[in-house]
């Protein structure tokens, strides 16, 4: 039976061997993962169960990475880092259990605090930084049984990939493309593996990869918690992969005046592109923050981190708990038979969808306490988060509520949050003005659709007999253009009608190519998007041998300049 992701697994499918699936909350392109509990009586503790996908359950290669994930994540016990409790295969199918994170991740976090115009309180950054610094560190310190160091690189450091739990530990998850030493699985030839706004230099270049690529993509990470903007993502994977590599990084003060000197110094540091210029470890990176914040009270305690869960985040965590709830509700009973007809003979409820904060897959894995409704009395806290303004960065306070009830359930949309980790912080601002000037065409087209008519009515109205225009028997009648249904536009190739056109130039030789002066790489380039307008190319061959061409790009045209022949 195929279960639809954010959904409850019917009651009929829930045994999976000595576990109970609950809840469907994601489908990955290598597996699919469930929220589940150990079966038996007393078992309430639930878990996280990943499973390779059916189709895939043949495939060696996918088979064999699986399962150097669960062998490689197994050996790494850290608090910073999510724990894999068992692996194992069940009718025919291979299955890693970890441990459930009751939490918001990252990516999460920042696309609310996005849409609201706010930004997280620079010791909240820090103390999610160095709990991650922790987790990462303790992983490339892993060793193998015969104590020899693994060699751990998580290639894969990202918003999604980091939750902060309710009680304000933070983990660090998903080391399915680790390497290690002795692994047994191999990328396989022209894949570059990791989300692509997150890659270290020398991870998009395909050099030799250690723990220093993990240091720069957390630093990535650490830039985007205080902006509350994406940095090199663009919009296809060549600009982004030139912003990386290429581009100035905006100073991180220009977003956060606040920051202070010591610590935009680490983050400078951690993102220098040579890895020679960067901290050795993870654990440098996290004691340069510590030190940057040591007169203002240090990084955010694991209790403050807690406090900013439910004192900002509370309704997420509720929605958490709806989820078991709804698990746990009896099924309801068939409908009775109407009178005269035959009784429902297969009577199977549709699994009830999962509340809105579930549906994006990106609960992660058991032990952590849920947080519960309070009810009682309690003390107002001030919240850790800060409101951007024009001229300043305040401290927003959080006021009681009446009778001092702190309510973890405000009517708070989180249907829209971020479901894909790289969607763009910003995309709801733009897509409401798209939105809106699309709607305003519509009603213009509309009007003078409206308005051509009645004209035409009237003059057909003063006319005794219908005018015919005459049209010659050779003239040509130009064919309406049907968009072709079996090829869809991507949404880069959308954008390169405008803004880009392509160079294709290949040649005999291993050939290095510059446009206008800038190194662009090595022949054979097929399709290579350039801003339109006249270009100059020079390309430099065998003994440095240099050849000049000049050629004119058309905004989503191809230009072809052939082989050059050395």
């Amino acid at each position: 039976m195929t279960i639809p992701a954010g959904t409850l697994v019917p009651r009929d499918a829930r045994d999976f061997g000595s576990y109970q699936l609950i809840a469907k909350l994601a489908t990955g392109g290598m597996a699919e993962i469930f929220l589940a509990r150990p079966s038996g009586r007393g078992q309430q503790d639930v878990l996280v169960l990943k499973r390779i996908l059916p189709h895939l359950a043949e495939d060696d290669h996918f088979v064999t990475m699986f399962r150097d994930e669960a062998d490689l994540a197994s050996q790494l016990v850290h608090k910073n880092v999510c724990q894999v409790q068992a692996f194992g295969e069940y009718a025919g199918t291979w299955f890693i259990a970890m441990e459930y994170l009751h939490g918001v991740p990252l990516s999460r976090m920042m696309t609310r605090l996005s849409k609201a115009g706010k930004m997280l309180d620079v010791r909240m950054v820090a103390g999610i930084i160095t709990q991650a610094c922790e987790g990462l560190h303790a992983a490339h310190e892993a060793r193998g049984p015969d104590g020899q160091l693994l060699n751990v690189v998580h290639r894969d450091v990202s918003p999604p990939n980091i939750m902060v739990c309710g009680d304000g530990l933070v983990k660090v998850l998903d080391f399915g493309i680790a390497k290690a030493r002795g692994a047994n699985s191999r990328t396989r030839t022209g894949t570059v593996k990791g989300k692509n706004a997150y890659m270290s230099p020398e991870q998009i270049l395909g050099k030799p990869l250690d723990r220093r690529s993990d240091v720069f993509a957390l630093a990535i990470v650490m830039y985007e918690m205080l902006a509350i903007k994406r940095l090199f993502h663009r919009d296809s994977d060549f600009l982004t992969f030139k912003a990386i590599t290429e581009e100035p990084i905006p100073d991180i003060r220009e977003r956060r005046p606040d920051l202070p000197a010591g610590m935009r110094a680490a983050l400078i540091q951690a993102m220098a592109r040579d890895p020679n210029g960067r901290f050795e470890t993870a654990q440098q990176f996290a004691n340069a923050i510590k030190s940057s914040l040591a007169t203002l009270g240090g990084p955010a305690s694991q209790n403050d981190l807690a406090r900013l869960l439910f004192t900002d985040f509370g309704d997420e965590m509720a929605a958490r708990d709806e989820i078991l709830k709804a698990a746990d509700e009896p099924a309801p009973p068939p409908p009775p038979p109407r009178t005269g007809q035959m009784p429902i003979q297969h009577y199977r409820p549709t699994p009830p969808p999962l509340p809105p904060a579930a549906r994006s897959g990106e609960l992660a894995s058991a032990g952590t306490p849920r947080i519960k409704q309070v009810t009682g009395l309690q003390t107002a806290v001030p919240s850790m988060i800060v409101q951007q303004t024009t001229s300043r960065i305040e401290v927003v306070p959080v006021p009681p509520l009446p009778d001092g009830v702190i309510d973890l359930s405000a009517n708070v949309p989180v249907d829209s949050w971020m479901a894909n980790p790289d969607t763009d912080l910003l995309r709801a601002h733009r897509m409401k003005g798209v939105l809106t000037v699309a709607v305003a065409l519509v009603i213009l087209a509309g009007l003078g659709v409206a308005g051509f008519l009645f004209l035409q009515s009237t003059e057909e109205s003063n006319t005794s007999e219908p005018a015919v225009a005459a049209v010659p028997a050779d003239a040509a009648v130009p064919k309406p253009v049907v968009p072709d249904a079996n090829t869809g536009m991507s949404k880069d190739d959308i954008l390169a009608i405008s803004r880009f056109g392509y160079l294709t130039i290949k040649s005999n030789q291993k050939t290095t190519i510059f446009v206008d002066g800038k190194y662009i790489g090595e022949t054979p380039m097929t399709r290579l998007p350039l801003p339109p307008g006249p270009k100059k190319i020079k390309a430099v061959g065998p003994k440095n041998k240099t050849k000049l061409i000049t050629t004119t790009i058309l905004g989503g045209q191809d230009t072809d300049e052939g082989t050059i022949i050395w």
